[in-house]
């Protein structure tokens, strides 16, 4: 019976002792398992640190690989005589010469390598354009000793847009084209048009009406004519547009308002009528033409009204200086088109009606014009934003009013007038130079006229 305690005491204690190796194994196994998820683990990360650096490896060859077939491709297109060009689907294949006629255009760009190409499947030069549209563009580099046909005015619209994209002109200087006015004896609807490399003028197709006084824009290419006045001594509210492209005029939208001596100006795709006179009361109402609605539309009135007053774009708004409420002005007032609402600007030097205004290398002018004593100026003012203030330059040669003006590149041209003849002169001010030239004389003599410019 003493024997009892014993052996339950040395079972116990082997079972204590199982017990404690059944522990420590199952330790090892924890430790031993741990010890191999963690290889495991730093094998997983450093086998993807590896796929990382050879996917990375990969990429910088495939695109440095893309980039010499790239060149190679660039460099082949550059030096073939002849080259494909793929246009909406459709292949088009000319000399390398013809592409490249006109630099600095899309094509001649792209063609030298200096703006990269999107390609098609089979590695040719691919444009997202009207196939139809770019076969007329081409046939005319093929032959570019006349501007290409149009069949209708929506068409003529359509090549004149696509050219435009293409950065192609159909004539090699821009068109100036000084229209209507009067003579000192009749209403004209003459139309002349300077030739820029021969420095003259020549005579070009007339407007449908004879008009005076009348508002002027020149948009996509088309030239705009609004209101005026005529034989009937009557506010027109009548609209010609004349095709470029075509050589032909065409009637427009009227005038929600008839006007004349009425101020006129173009910004962001749409034509200003601004003031003038209606036959009865001068005017402080605005309409503008907008192409995509084929109409004018009634905006925000001037705060002043205003006729034979000059107007002009200039950073993003529309400037009206100067003119007559009864009295003749040199207040200003401008027009922020996406807010619709008229505030004042800083007052010209002189007063100033009948004059002309423009913006010129990023800088706006008021020239000529007359005054409260029938004094007509020659003289330029230019206006300072920095200060905000106008400050005079050089004055013209001729003291002008009622006279058509335009920018030409990096020059103001003013002709014709009144200055107690009727004039045919020309001249043309070169900003930096702060300097007046005289230009070839126009083959009329008329005020009241439009001088409009387009880039064709």
């Amino acid at each position: 019976m003493a024997l009892v305690p014993i052996e339950r005491a040395l079972r116990e204690l082997e079972v204590q002792n199982s017990a404690r190796q059944i522990r420590q194994e199952r330790e090892e196994s924890r430790a031993r398992l741990k010890q191999e998820r963690e290889q495991i683990e730093k094998e997983v990360l450093q086998g993807r640190r590896r796929f990382l650096l050879e996917r990375e490896k990969f990429r910088m060859e495939y695109e440095a690989a893309e980039k010499e077939r790239q060149r190679i491709s660039e460099h082949n297109v550059a030096t073939e005589t002849m080259v494909d060009i793929n246009v909406g689907g459709v292949i088009f294949e000319a000399s390398r010469h013809t592409f490249t006629q006109q630099p600095g255009s899309l094509l001649e760009r792209l063609m030298t390598g200096r703006l990269q190409a999107q390609r098609d499947r089979d590695g040719r030069i691919f444009l997202d354009r009207d196939s139809s549209l770019f076969r007329s563009i081409l046939n005319f580099l093929r032959d570019p000793s006349a501007p290409p046909p149009s069949r209708d005015a929506s068409d003529s619209e359509a090549l004149c847009k696509e050219a435009e994209h293409l950065g192609i002109r159909f004539y090699p200087y821009p068109l100036v084209y000084a229209i209507g006015g009067h003579d000192g004896v009749d209403h004209l609807s003459a139309t002349e048009v300077l030739d820029v490399e021969n420095q003259c003028w020549r005579p070009c197709k007339p407007m449908h009406t004879e008009r005076t006084y009348f508002g002027g824009e020149v948009l996509y290419s088309r030239l705009y004519l609004y209101g005026g006045q005529n034989l009937e001594y009557k506010a027109l509210c009548e609209t010609e547009c004349f095709d470029c492209l075509r050589g032909a005029w065409m009637p427009g939208p009227d005038l929600n308002v008839p006007r004349r001596s009425c101020a006129s100006a173009q910004l962001g795709g749409r034509i200003y009528a601004l003031g003038g006179f209606d036959g009865t009361q001068i005017l402080s109402h605005v309409e503008a033409f907008d192409p995509r609605m084929k109409s004018w539309m009634p905006l925000e009135h001037m705060t002043v009204p205003r006729s034979s007053a000059s107007a002009a774009a200039f950073n993003g708004q529309l400037w009206v200086l100067g003119g007559t409420s009864g009295s003749r002005l040199r207040s200003v007032e401008r027009y922020d088109p996406r807010a619709g609402k008229w505030e004042s600007g800083a007052d010209l030097i002189e007063v100033r009606s009948t004059a002309r205004a423009c913006c010129c290398l990023d800088r706006l002018y008021a020239y000529g014009g007359t005054d409260q004593n029938q004094r007509v100026h020659s003289s330029l003012e230019a206006y300072n934003p920095e200060a905000g203030s106008w400050i005079f330059r050089k004055s013209m040669q001729v003291p002008r009013m009622d006279f058509g003006s335009c920018v030409l590149s990096d020059s103001i041209m003013a002709s014709g007038g009144q200055h107690g003849e009727v004039l045919s002169s020309t001249e043309f001010y070169r900003p930096e130079l702060d300097d007046w030239q005289l230009g070839p004389p126009m083959l009329s003599p008329r005020y009241g006229h439009q001088l409009l410019l387009v880039n064709l």
